[in-house]
């Protein structure tokens, strides 16, 4: 059984040999191990692919990632800016000064605009040239923030935040749909190029941060329409949400989605929650196990979690959120044999 074949069958329910173990992200923390940042690592001749597959591959990840650095054109071409370094990206420009600064742009010239940005057309070459290299063993993970997270970051998360608890409801509406159609845009560009699972991530929608009321009127719809809008093309699709989740499983569930990765929750009691309609990715803590404690603890933990999900299946072994700089290979490593021997 091939790790696409593996994880495709976890998708979907259906008996496997066992559970598989994969990362959420991961390309930040490698390309630091090896002293580059997101955009040197784009700039390699290949855009980084052989260097991505070969760290991935020594951690024994059963799902790549490729793609992740795509949000920055979209961000210049509305005049944001970024600063990176070995560790970090921090926004050091908004796109917008308030929720009305959306109306002065037309989404198909952002998006136009990207697509002719030299770093966005990196992306796709190491998508292309890690597809070539994996041919069709291996599924390729990808994209970046979804909708509302999207949205939050052309503002600022906080100031996002105090407009939704404060604001009018259709100005967060536009904003968050004029994101999706962003997503929507460059998810189509990945696929084309050899992705074949849509990795959204939502931090900005944590429950540490909105109501659940808040999730349903403003994440969900956004994260729906770009899932429906991208089915034809890619039907497996991860939404990634950080902080405390357990409410939103089954609400999750009920959309659809194919994985659910989680952060700080009760998995048996999740995929309960979730009746087979979804399956899990998670959830060691990246600072509180994987950074913290002995490769031999963290193979016991995640064996034990893969025993205690064995009886329900759709379960996928991984960190609970991206991975943190600090974090031994040898930790990772840990979880993937826990994988292949629980």
């Amino acid at each position: 059984m091939t790790n696409k074949e593996r994880v495709l069958k976890t998708l979907h329910f259906e008996k496997t040999d066992r559970a598989p173990f994969a990362v959420l992200n991961g390309q930040m923390w490698i390309a630091a191990r090896h002293g580059l940042t997101m955009a040197s690592m784009l700039d390699l001749p290949d855009a980084g692919a052989q260097l991505l597959v070969d760290a991935y591959r020594e951690i024994g990840t059963e799902i790549m990632t490729s793609g992740c650095a795509a949000a920055w054109p979209m961000m210049a071409v509305m005049g944001g800016k970024i600063e990176m370094d070995a560790l970090a990206a921090e926004i050091i420009t908004h796109q917008l000064t308030s929720l009305e600064d959306v109306e002065k742009y037309d989404v198909k010239c952002v998006i136009a605009d990207m697509r002719a940005d030299f770093w966005y057309q990196r992306t796709l070459v190491q998508m292309r040239e890690m597809r070539r290299l994996v041919g069709d063993e291996t599924m390729i993970g990808g994209g970046f923030f979804g909708p509302f997270t999207m949205a939050a970051q052309m503002l600022g998360v906080e100031d996002f935040m105090v407009e939704l608890l404060t604001g009018e409801e259709e100005d967060v509406e536009k904003v968050v749909d004029f994101a999706a159609e962003i997503v929507i845009a460059y998810l189509e560009d990945l696929v084309d190029c050899g992705l074949d699972l849509i990795t959204v991530p939502e931090p900005a929608a944590s429950g540490d941060l909105i109501r659940p009321a808040d999730f349903e009127k403003f994440v969900l719809p956004a994260d729906i329409k770009v899932k429906e809008r991208l089915a034809a093309k890619c039907p497996n699709y991860l939404i990634h949400i950080c902080g405390k989740t357990d409410k939103l499983v089954p609400i999750i569930a009920e959309t659809g989605m194919s994985v659910f990765s989680v952060d700080s929750i009760n998995m048996v009691r999740a995929q309960q929650d979730s009746a087979g309609r979804c399956a899990l990715f998670g959830n060691l803590s990246p600072a509180h196990i994987l950074a913290s404690k002995t490769a031999d603890e963290v193979y016991a933990i995640s064996k034990s979690l893969c025993e205690s999900m064995k009886p329900y299946g759709g379960f996928i072994l991984a960190p609970g959120c991206d991975l943190a700089p600090n974090i031994p290979l040898e930790n990772l490593q840990a979880m993937a044999r826990a994988a292949r021997e629980a």
